[in-house]
């Protein structure tokens, strides 16, 4: 059995080898991806034809159960943690009902049956909505694989799901709660301060080290995330969810919280007899600032101080849509806007906030009627 070695990009090299044949004789293939030298990439591929020789590669009569699993180990190669996590949260519920089908038999009834018995269960139509992004992810990656001629997918019967109505907490509120955290958890407090102020994710904030600051001009660094691995559960600094580094500008109330707080972080380490590092962690409560606060703990705080506020449930996450929603509102150009939540594609800030543009369009349609006035018919008035 032959394979086929196809260099992607400078160090990275794409395997294929031939795992079986169609109905119609055209060969299935397997790939995998590889990062080193060309002899490494022949190396494995020597490696991978042994293994489709002995069953071991994936080919279409595996099961979806098992073919999930192998996909998995794409996901976490190429995906966030958070992602990967959720992913494998879902392929564990599609499995409990699909898994012992053969991924190649998989047809469009499997699955309405199965989502008909989830929504009998009591699962929220949206809940199904996002347990099928997940499966047709993984049936178009089998297709891209050579494993099946194409996803059953787009056949699937979805069922309708309102989409959850977002929080937008208001500045009387997002005040409510630096107030109310400020003496007995100030890291909480700077953390809600500054996650109002610049729009980052809970992962970014915590992640922003002091020499990320840069006072002279104003401006924050994004430049790294925190986050919880999926396999151990440990803490993992690494790139922002888009993988890209943004600046994020900074107004003279943001100064003032992260001077506060960095007196704060200089009195603690004193206490604590340690020298705070320059580079330290920002959010975090080592006192010498070596070790990031996690991303569920933060969460965990703030949902506690919520609840002794008596407030509506609110998410740490909401305090993002506030920046968004306030900002669209207030006639900030939506490029501005993405910019500064980190989002690649202006058209996501968009779609995600459109609700944010109505009262805009209102205006818009005051200031047209405005400049092109009443029709001379209109403007004498009735009985004129």
């Amino acid at each position: 059995m032959r394979g086929t070695i196809q260099q992607v990009r400078p160090g990275v090299w794409r395997l294929r080898v031939v795992v079986g044949y169609r109905p119609d004789g055209q060969p299935r293939q397997a790939s995998r991806t590889v990062h080193g030298t060309r002899r490494t990439a022949e190396s494995e591929l020597a490696r991978f034809v042994v293994e489709a020789d002995g069953g071991h590669a994936l080919v279409g009569s595996t099961s979806v159960g098992d073919y999930l699993q192998q996909w998995m180990g794409h996901v976490r190669a190429h995906r966030q943690p958070d992602t990967a996590r959720n992913y494998a949260v879902k392929c564990r519920r599609i499995a409990e009902s699909l898994g012992r089908v053969r991924l190649d038999k998989l047809r469009a009834h499997h699955v309405d049956e199965a989502y008909r018995q989830w929504l009998a269960d009591g699962m929220a139509p949206v809940t199904v909505r996002a347990h099928h992004a997940v499966l047709s992810a993984a049936l178009s990656q089998a297709v891209k694989w050579g494993l099946l001629d194409r996803s059953i997918a787009p056949l699937v019967t979805l069922p309708t799901a309102q989409a959850r109505r977002m929080t937008v907490p208001d500045s009387a509120t997002v005040r409510q709660l630096v107030q109310a955290s400020d003496e007995p958890d100030p890291v909480l407090s700077a953390a809600i301060m500054l996650a109002a102020l610049t729009g980052c994710r809970r992962g970014e904030l915590l992640g922003i080290r002091w020499s990320d600051v840069d006072r002279d001009e104003m401006v924050l660094r994004v430049e790294r995330a925190v986050k919880r691995e999926e396999v151990g559960r440990r803490l993992r600094v690494g790139p922002t969810k888009t993988h890209q580094d943004r600046r994020v500008s900074l107004d003279p109330v943001a100064i003032a919280v992260l001077d506060t707080h960095r007196q704060r972080a200089q009195r603690w380490a004193d206490d604590a007899g340690v020298a705070l590092a320059d580079d330290g962690y920002v959010l975090t409560e080592d006192p010498t600032g070596a070790t990031p606060m996690a991303p569920d703990t933060l969460t965990h705080r703030f949902s506690r101080l919520v609840a002794k506020l008596g407030l509506d449930p609110i998410r740490f996450h909401d305090l993002r849509h506030s920046v968004a929603t306030n900002l669209l509102a207030a006639g900030y150009d939506l490029a501005i806007v993405a910019g500064r939540l980190g989002h690649r594609d202006p058209t996501i800030t968009l779609r995600v906030y459109a609700h944010a543009l109505a009262d805009r369009d209102r205006q818009a349609a005051h200031a047209l009627g405005a400049l092109m006035g009443p029709p001379a018919g209109l403007a004498a008035g009735p009985g004129e």
